[in-house]
C-alpha cells in the first residue's frame, strides 16, 4: 500500500464525475489515482492498486476491456 492507506484508481471520462468521488474517497482518508480513460489505466495498473472504479463507456478504451486486461494479473476488485 502507498503511504500505508488504501489506494483507489479511479478512472471517468468526466472530469466532475472524476473530481467528486475524488474528493469524498480522499476524505475517508484513501490513496486515489485518477485516470480519464481506459488506456490511462492499462498504463497505471499496479499491485499497489487496492481497488479499481471504473466507467463502462470511456474513449480509447472501455471500463469492461480495461477490466479484462487488468484480469490477466491480477483479481483486485474493481467495480464498474
Amino acid at each position: 500500500m502507498i503511504d500505508s492507506k488504501y489506494c483507489i484508481l479511479i478512472a471517468d471520462d468526466e472530469k466532475e464525475i472524476r473530481d467528486i468521488v475524488e474528493l469524498l474517497l480522499s476524505g475517508e482518508g484513501y490513496h486515489i489515482i485518477s485516470c480519464q480513460n481506459g488506456s490511462e489505466v492499462l498504463e497505471k495498473v499496479s499491485n499497489e492498486i487496492d481497488l479499481y472504479i471504473l466507467d463502462v463507456n470511456m474513449p480509447e478504451v472501455t471500463g469492461f476491456m480495461a477490466a479484462s486486461q487488468i484480469r490477466k494479473t491480477s483479481n483486485t476488485p474493481i467495480i464498474f
